[in-house]
């Protein structure tokens, strides 16, 4: 199917009836708060899956799960998702193993909320996107950074313009270009570099 930008696969409090297996493009995991911010918690890509709470036997979505980067996915229903895993048990391991991946990505980003600087923490964020969808070019907007990042648009913007500024990134119309990895990785936090070392170390099983 189909994973068109901005789409929700599921809000917090749905009855979670698909897993989604994207194959390209990218989907936020997202928080919100009773006052309507948004501060994403993960991203999961052509690694990973969507609606990995069915794995825990939890079946109502503690989060929103947002398409941010268009692309498409492989989708199965929950109940054959846990016949499946049931039948499975290198697929189920797969599973496990990303699951362990995604809770320290998780924890890793509640260090970066905290400790690291927008400009840090909206290096760290591109990098990783590029990473995972295999491109340098981003079709993002400014409100949808801002919404990643927990912070208010204009923060964000001042951000974009510092790493413009310094030719790390080119931003036009919708659309954002990873000109310089080498400047962006310098003003990118420790997270970025921890992040990447973990992927190379322990693939995802489900990238097979």
């Amino acid at each position: 199917m189909s994973l068109d930008k901005g789409a929700s696969l599921f809000d917090i409090g749905d009855v979670v009836q698909y897993a989604y297996f994207p194959t390209d493009g990218l989907v936020s995991l997202v928080a919100l708060t009773a006052e309507g911010g948004t501060v994403e918690l993960t991203t999961v890509a052509r690694e990973g899956v969507v609606g990995l709470s069915v794995l825990l036997q939890a079946t109502i979505a503690p989060h929103q799960a947002m398409v941010r980067l268009a692309g498409a996915a492989l989708r199965l229903s929950t109940h054959t998702l846990r016949a499946e895993i049931e039948r499975h048990e290198i697929f189920r391991a797969a599973l496990l193993a990303y699951a362990n991946r995604a809770s320290v990505e998780v924890a890793q980003a509640v260090v970066c909320q905290c400790f690291h600087s927008v400009l840090q923490r909206l290096s760290r964020w591109l990098l990783m996107a590029s990473d995972r969808t295999g491109t340098d070019t981003l079709e993002l907007t400014q409100e949808s950074l801002a919404q990643v990042l927990g912070v208010l648009r204009p923060v964000v913007t001042k951000a974009a313009i510092e790493l413009q500024d310094a030719a790390a990134i080119r931003y036009r119309h919708g659309r954002l270009f990873l000109v310089n990895r080498p400047i962006l990785e310098r003003s990118a936090c420790e997270c970025y570099e921890l992040q990447r070392r973990r992927a190379q170390t322990q693939p995802a099983a489900l990238d097979e």
